[in-house]
């Protein structure tokens, strides 16, 4: 859930993981990945009709129902420098969140320590807080919560002011709040 630039490369993911959090294959999502870049002229960023028809081929009818708000929604959190495309980490980021086959919690967790590189170089699973900013600005924005409490969120987190907490902290937190646990057909 951080910025393009702050991300670990998708070779750095661990495939058996993200198997898992997508619901996909490896090879599915290796066809998927070389797809993105035929199809997007060798740049393997999607816009939201290209991310709409994978969606879609890959998840078929089943989900078609909630499909529009979902996919604007997913689109628009994982597309954080707005540049109208998802670059493929991000599209992988936004199919996890839209897996109803996980649990939301299991999915935000995940998603957090994929993206948690201040974590990795600490090597202990540490959230800073420039990170836990740009995770509740995520949760908010995905959650259509109003912008700027991210700092109020933070603030409840990191009670010391050590200008980090550890990932556990972060999903008690998340997990005791109501707007990130809801249960409604529309919301992940």
């Amino acid at each position: 859930m951080g910025a393009r630039s702050s991300r670990p490369d998708i070779n750095e993911w661990d495939w058996s993981e993200i198997e898992q959090m997508t619901g996909l294959s490896i090879q599915q999502i290796r066809d998927i990945q070389q797809e993105c870049f035929q199809t997007t002229e060798n740049d393997g960023a999607l816009n939201m009709d290209e991310f709409v028809n994978v969606y879609i081929r890959l998840y078929g009818e089943e989900r078609q129902q909630d499909l529009q708000q979902q996919t604007v929604r997913a689109f628009e959190t994982f597309d954080r420098d707005r540049s109208g495309t998802l670059s493929f980490d991000e599209f992988l980021n936004a199919i996890v969140m839209m897996n109803h086959d996980i649990s939301r919690i299991d999915r935000i967790d995940y998603l957090i320590r994929q993206n948690n590189t201040y974590g990795r170089q600490q090597s202990d699973r540490r959230i800073s807080s420039e990170y836990g900013h740009q995770i509740f600005r995520r949760l908010n924005d995905y959650y259509d919560l109003p912008p700027g409490t991210e700092h109020q969120c933070w603030k409840q987190i990191d009670l010391e002011n050590l200008g980090y907490v550890t990932q556990e902290d972060i999903m008690d937190y998340i997990s005791q709040q109501k707007a990130y646990n809801r249960h409604s057909h529309n919301l992940l």
